[in-house]
Protein backbone atom coordinates (compact mmCIF):
# COMPACT_ATOMS: atom_id res chain seq x y z
CA UNK A 1 0.00 0.00 0.00
CA UNK A 2 1.37 3.39 -1.02
CA UNK A 3 2.26 5.84 1.73
CA UNK A 4 0.65 9.27 2.00
CA UNK A 5 3.90 10.76 0.72
CA UNK A 6 3.95 8.48 -2.34
CA UNK A 7 0.30 9.19 -3.08
CA UNK A 8 0.98 12.93 -2.88
CA UNK A 9 3.92 12.64 -5.27
CA UNK A 10 1.83 10.64 -7.77
CA UNK A 11 -0.97 13.19 -7.71
CA UNK A 12 1.38 16.16 -8.05
CA UNK A 13 3.12 14.52 -11.01
CA UNK A 14 -0.27 13.96 -12.67
CA UNK A 15 -0.42 17.76 -13.01
CA UNK A 16 2.87 17.74 -14.94
CA UNK A 17 4.94 18.95 -11.99
CA UNK A 18 8.02 17.35 -10.45
CA UNK A 19 8.30 17.06 -6.68
CA UNK A 20 10.86 16.22 -4.04
CA UNK A 21 10.13 15.71 -0.33
CA UNK A 22 12.69 15.72 2.45
CA UNK A 23 12.44 15.71 6.22
CA UNK A 24 12.19 19.01 8.07
CA UNK A 25 15.19 17.86 10.11
CA UNK A 26 17.46 18.91 7.22
CA UNK A 27 16.73 22.62 7.70
CA UNK A 28 19.94 23.22 9.64
CA UNK A 29 22.04 21.50 6.97
CA UNK A 30 20.39 23.63 4.27
CA UNK A 31 21.23 26.75 6.25
CA UNK A 32 24.79 25.55 6.79
CA UNK A 33 25.25 25.00 3.05
CA UNK A 34 24.09 28.53 2.25
CA UNK A 35 26.07 30.11 5.08
CA UNK A 36 29.22 28.40 3.82
CA UNK A 37 28.66 29.74 0.30
CA UNK A 38 28.11 33.29 1.54
CA UNK A 39 31.20 33.10 3.75
CA UNK A 40 33.44 31.71 1.01
CA UNK A 41 32.42 34.01 -1.85
CA UNK A 42 32.34 37.75 -1.13
CA UNK A 43 30.82 38.59 -4.51
CA UNK A 44 27.83 36.35 -3.76
CA UNK A 45 27.09 38.41 -0.66
CA UNK A 46 27.58 41.67 -2.52
CA UNK A 47 25.34 40.90 -5.47
CA UNK A 48 22.68 38.49 -4.21
CA UNK A 49 23.02 38.74 -0.45
CA UNK A 50 19.75 40.71 -0.29
CA UNK A 51 17.95 37.63 -1.65
CA UNK A 52 19.83 35.07 0.43
CA UNK A 53 19.28 36.98 3.64
CA UNK A 54 15.51 36.73 3.16
CA UNK A 55 15.47 32.93 3.50
CA UNK A 56 13.33 31.77 6.42
CA UNK A 57 15.15 29.08 8.37
CA UNK A 58 12.64 29.14 11.23
CA UNK A 59 9.37 28.32 9.43
CA UNK A 60 8.15 26.04 12.22
CA UNK A 61 7.46 29.02 14.47
CA UNK A 62 4.08 29.32 12.73
CA UNK A 63 3.77 25.66 11.73
CA UNK A 64 5.12 23.60 14.66
CA UNK A 65 3.61 20.35 13.35
CA UNK A 66 5.58 20.51 10.08
CA UNK A 67 7.42 17.29 9.28
CA UNK A 68 8.61 17.77 5.71
CA UNK A 69 9.93 20.18 3.11
CA UNK A 70 8.40 19.98 -0.37
CA UNK A 71 10.03 21.39 -3.50
CA UNK A 72 7.75 21.72 -6.53
CA UNK A 73 9.17 22.15 -10.04
CA UNK A 74 6.74 23.54 -12.62
CA UNK A 75 7.78 23.31 -16.30
CA UNK A 76 8.02 26.72 -17.95
CA UNK A 77 8.76 27.50 -21.60
CA UNK A 78 10.68 30.48 -22.89
CA UNK A 79 8.29 33.28 -23.72
CA UNK A 80 8.29 35.66 -26.66
CA UNK A 81 6.93 39.19 -26.29
CA UNK A 82 6.39 41.59 -29.19
CA UNK A 83 6.93 45.35 -29.24
CA UNK A 84 6.46 47.73 -32.19
CA UNK A 85 9.05 50.40 -32.97
CA UNK A 86 9.03 52.57 -36.09
CA UNK A 87 6.35 50.39 -37.62
CA UNK A 88 8.46 47.27 -37.14
CA UNK A 89 7.35 44.37 -34.95
CA UNK A 90 10.22 43.32 -32.70
CA UNK A 91 10.30 40.09 -30.72
CA UNK A 92 12.16 39.79 -27.42
CA UNK A 93 12.69 36.74 -25.24
CA UNK A 94 11.80 36.23 -21.60
CA UNK A 95 13.55 33.21 -20.01
CA UNK A 96 11.69 30.41 -18.22
CA UNK A 97 10.88 31.03 -14.54
CA UNK A 98 10.16 34.74 -14.80
CA UNK A 99 6.48 34.28 -15.58
CA UNK A 100 6.09 32.89 -12.04
CA UNK A 101 8.77 35.05 -10.46
CA UNK A 102 7.73 37.28 -7.57
CA UNK A 103 9.01 38.92 -4.42
CA UNK A 104 8.13 37.08 -1.23
CA UNK A 105 5.81 39.90 -0.19
CA UNK A 106 3.63 39.56 -3.29
CA UNK A 107 3.62 35.79 -3.82
CA UNK A 108 0.16 35.34 -2.31
CA UNK A 109 -1.26 37.78 -4.88
CA UNK A 110 0.48 36.12 -7.82
CA UNK A 111 -2.18 34.30 -9.82
CA UNK A 112 -0.05 31.46 -11.19
CA UNK A 113 1.79 30.81 -7.92
CA UNK A 114 -1.57 30.77 -6.15
CA UNK A 115 -2.81 28.16 -8.64
CA UNK A 116 0.14 25.88 -7.84
CA UNK A 117 -0.41 26.37 -4.12
CA UNK A 118 -4.12 25.58 -4.47
CA UNK A 119 -3.33 22.30 -6.22
CA UNK A 120 -0.96 21.30 -3.40
CA UNK A 121 -3.44 22.29 -0.71
CA UNK A 122 -6.37 20.46 -2.32
CA UNK A 123 -4.38 17.22 -2.62
CA UNK A 124 -3.25 17.40 1.01
CA UNK A 125 -6.67 18.36 2.34
CA UNK A 126 -8.01 14.95 1.31
CA UNK A 127 -5.73 13.44 3.98
CA UNK A 128 -6.37 16.24 6.50
CA UNK A 129 -2.88 17.59 5.86
CA UNK A 130 -1.71 21.06 4.93
CA UNK A 131 1.18 23.02 3.46
CA UNK A 132 2.60 26.51 3.75
CA UNK A 133 4.70 28.23 1.12
CA UNK A 134 8.02 29.46 2.48
CA UNK A 135 11.19 31.11 1.23
CA UNK A 136 14.08 28.64 1.14
CA UNK A 137 16.81 28.00 -1.48
CA UNK A 138 14.92 26.12 -4.21
CA UNK A 139 17.89 24.97 -6.29
CA UNK A 140 19.73 23.60 -3.30
CA UNK A 141 16.68 21.73 -1.98
CA UNK A 142 15.86 20.33 -5.43
CA UNK A 143 19.39 18.97 -5.79
CA UNK A 144 19.51 17.68 -2.22
CA UNK A 145 16.12 15.97 -2.60
CA UNK A 146 17.25 14.16 -5.73
CA UNK A 147 14.92 15.69 -8.34
CA UNK A 148 17.58 17.97 -9.75
CA UNK A 149 21.28 18.34 -10.42
CA UNK A 150 23.41 21.40 -11.04
CA UNK A 151 24.93 22.36 -14.34
CA UNK A 152 28.30 24.09 -14.62
CA UNK A 153 26.28 27.29 -14.99
CA UNK A 154 25.07 26.83 -11.39
CA UNK A 155 21.50 26.40 -12.63
CA UNK A 156 19.45 23.43 -11.45
CA UNK A 157 18.31 20.90 -14.06
CA UNK A 158 15.25 18.87 -13.10
CA UNK A 159 15.63 15.10 -13.64
CA UNK A 160 18.56 15.81 -15.99
CA UNK A 161 15.93 16.85 -18.55
CA UNK A 162 15.87 20.64 -18.56
CA UNK A 163 16.49 23.82 -16.61
CA UNK A 164 13.21 25.25 -17.87
CA UNK A 165 11.36 25.10 -14.56
CA UNK A 166 10.05 27.42 -11.87
CA UNK A 167 10.55 26.05 -8.37
CA UNK A 168 8.73 26.73 -5.13
CA UNK A 169 9.25 25.40 -1.59
CA UNK A 170 6.61 24.48 0.99
CA UNK A 171 6.63 22.95 4.45
CA UNK A 172 4.00 20.37 5.29
CA UNK A 173 2.84 17.93 7.95
CA UNK A 174 3.26 15.03 5.49
CA UNK A 175 5.10 12.30 7.44
CA UNK A 176 8.65 11.92 6.15
CA UNK A 177 10.69 9.50 8.21
CA UNK A 178 12.71 8.30 5.23
CA UNK A 179 13.71 10.56 2.38
CA UNK A 180 16.12 10.89 -0.53
CA UNK A 181 18.46 13.45 1.07
CA UNK A 182 21.78 13.40 -0.78
CA UNK A 183 24.78 15.49 -1.74
CA UNK A 184 24.38 18.10 -4.44
CA UNK A 185 25.83 16.80 -7.69
CA UNK A 186 26.72 18.16 -11.07
CA UNK A 187 25.16 16.49 -14.12
CA UNK A 188 27.18 13.81 -15.87
CA UNK A 189 26.49 15.68 -19.12
CA UNK A 190 28.60 18.58 -17.81
CA UNK A 191 31.74 16.64 -17.05
CA UNK A 192 33.28 16.94 -20.52
CA UNK A 193 31.28 19.94 -21.74
CA UNK A 194 32.24 23.62 -21.49
CA UNK A 195 29.69 25.10 -23.88
CA UNK A 196 28.02 27.30 -21.26
CA UNK A 197 31.41 28.56 -20.18
CA UNK A 198 32.38 29.41 -23.75
CA UNK A 199 29.04 31.10 -24.50
CA UNK A 200 29.15 33.41 -21.47
CA UNK A 201 30.67 36.67 -22.81
CA UNK A 202 31.48 38.04 -19.35
CA UNK A 203 33.37 35.00 -18.08
CA UNK A 204 31.08 34.48 -15.10
CA UNK A 205 31.36 30.67 -15.42
CA UNK A 206 34.87 29.42 -14.71
CA UNK A 207 36.68 26.20 -13.87
CA UNK A 208 38.23 27.56 -10.68
CA UNK A 209 34.96 27.49 -8.70
CA UNK A 210 31.54 25.86 -8.74
CA UNK A 211 29.57 29.02 -7.91
CA UNK A 212 29.42 31.51 -10.78
CA UNK A 213 31.10 34.91 -10.45
CA UNK A 214 28.06 36.95 -9.45
CA UNK A 215 29.76 40.26 -10.20
CA UNK A 216 30.00 39.28 -13.88
CA UNK A 217 26.59 37.65 -14.37
CA UNK A 218 24.37 39.35 -16.98
CA UNK A 219 21.26 37.99 -15.27
CA UNK A 220 22.02 39.86 -12.09
CA UNK A 221 22.80 43.07 -13.96
CA UNK A 222 19.50 42.74 -15.85
CA UNK A 223 17.60 42.28 -12.58
CA UNK A 224 19.29 45.21 -10.86
CA UNK A 225 17.63 48.63 -10.72
CA UNK A 226 21.02 50.31 -11.06
CA UNK A 227 22.37 51.55 -14.39
CA UNK A 228 24.27 48.98 -16.40
CA UNK A 229 27.99 49.08 -15.53
CA UNK A 230 30.32 50.50 -18.15
CA UNK A 231 32.07 47.16 -18.68
CA UNK A 232 28.81 45.50 -19.80
CA UNK A 233 28.66 45.52 -23.59
CA UNK A 234 24.99 46.09 -24.35
CA UNK A 235 25.24 43.75 -27.33
CA UNK A 236 25.57 40.92 -24.81
CA UNK A 237 22.03 41.48 -23.55
CA UNK A 238 19.65 38.92 -25.04
CA UNK A 239 16.53 38.83 -22.85
CA UNK A 240 13.98 41.31 -21.50
CA UNK A 241 15.13 40.20 -18.06
CA UNK A 242 17.77 37.71 -16.98
CA UNK A 243 19.96 36.00 -19.57
CA UNK A 244 19.70 32.90 -21.76
CA UNK A 245 23.28 32.49 -22.99
CA UNK A 246 24.29 29.57 -20.78
CA UNK A 247 20.92 27.79 -21.03
CA UNK A 248 20.27 28.17 -24.75
CA UNK A 249 23.60 26.59 -25.68
CA UNK A 250 23.23 23.67 -23.24
CA UNK A 251 22.78 20.26 -24.94
CA UNK A 252 20.54 19.10 -22.08
CA UNK A 253 18.09 21.88 -23.00
CA UNK A 254 18.07 20.96 -26.68
CA UNK A 255 14.44 19.82 -26.75
CA UNK A 256 13.17 22.55 -24.42
CA UNK A 257 14.52 25.34 -26.62
CA UNK A 258 11.89 24.41 -29.19
CA UNK A 259 9.13 25.11 -26.66
CA UNK A 260 8.63 28.83 -27.23
CA UNK A 261 5.34 30.48 -26.27
CA UNK A 262 4.07 33.82 -27.59
CA UNK A 263 2.84 35.79 -24.59
CA UNK A 264 1.78 39.33 -25.49
CA UNK A 265 2.09 42.08 -28.09
CA UNK A 266 2.44 45.81 -27.47
CA UNK A 267 1.53 48.23 -30.27
CA UNK A 268 3.62 51.26 -31.21
CA UNK A 269 1.87 53.65 -28.83
CA UNK A 270 2.16 51.22 -25.93
CA UNK A 271 5.84 50.64 -26.67
CA UNK A 272 6.49 54.39 -26.71
CA UNK A 273 4.78 54.80 -23.33
CA UNK A 274 6.88 52.02 -21.85
CA UNK A 275 10.15 53.37 -23.25
CA UNK A 276 9.31 56.87 -21.96
CA UNK A 277 8.73 55.35 -18.49
CA UNK A 278 5.08 56.38 -18.27
CA UNK A 279 3.96 55.65 -14.67
CA UNK A 280 1.91 52.49 -14.29
CA UNK A 281 -1.17 54.36 -13.09
CA UNK A 282 -1.20 56.46 -16.26
CA UNK A 283 -1.11 53.53 -18.66
CA UNK A 284 -4.30 52.42 -20.44
CA UNK A 285 -6.05 49.53 -18.71
CA UNK A 286 -5.37 47.20 -21.65
CA UNK A 287 -1.63 47.96 -21.48
CA UNK A 288 -1.61 47.39 -17.74
CA UNK A 289 -3.28 43.99 -18.24
CA UNK A 290 -0.62 43.03 -20.77
CA UNK A 291 2.09 43.93 -18.26
CA UNK A 292 0.30 41.72 -15.72
CA UNK A 293 0.24 38.93 -18.30
CA UNK A 294 4.01 39.10 -18.79
CA UNK A 295 4.52 39.52 -15.01
CA UNK A 296 6.19 42.93 -15.25
CA UNK A 297 4.10 44.99 -12.84
CA UNK A 298 6.44 44.50 -9.91
CA UNK A 299 9.54 44.97 -12.05
CA UNK A 300 8.18 47.68 -14.33
CA UNK A 301 11.04 50.03 -13.41
CA UNK A 302 13.43 47.68 -15.24
CA UNK A 303 11.41 47.35 -18.42
CA UNK A 304 12.27 50.59 -20.25
CA UNK A 305 16.00 50.21 -19.66
CA UNK A 306 16.16 46.54 -20.63
CA UNK A 307 13.87 46.90 -23.64
CA UNK A 308 15.72 49.91 -25.06
CA UNK A 309 18.94 47.90 -25.17
CA UNK A 310 17.31 45.01 -27.04
CA UNK A 311 15.54 47.06 -29.72
CA UNK A 312 18.09 49.84 -30.25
Amino acid sequence: MASIKDEFINQIESHGFKVGIISIKHLEEIKSDMDATQKKYNDVNTYIGKYLNEFDYNPMENFPEAKSIIVIAVPQPMNRIYFTVGGKRRAVIMPPMYLLNSSIELEEKHKKISEVTSIIESILLYNNLKAKKINLPCKLIASRSGIGQYGKNNICYINNESSFYWMGVYISDIPCENDSWQKSNIMDACRDCDLCMANCPTGSITKDRFVIHASKCITLQNESEKDFPKWLNQKWNNSIIGCMRCQIICPVNRNSIKDLEDLAEFNEQETKMILSKTPLHKLPAITYRKLELINFIEYYELLARNLSVLIS
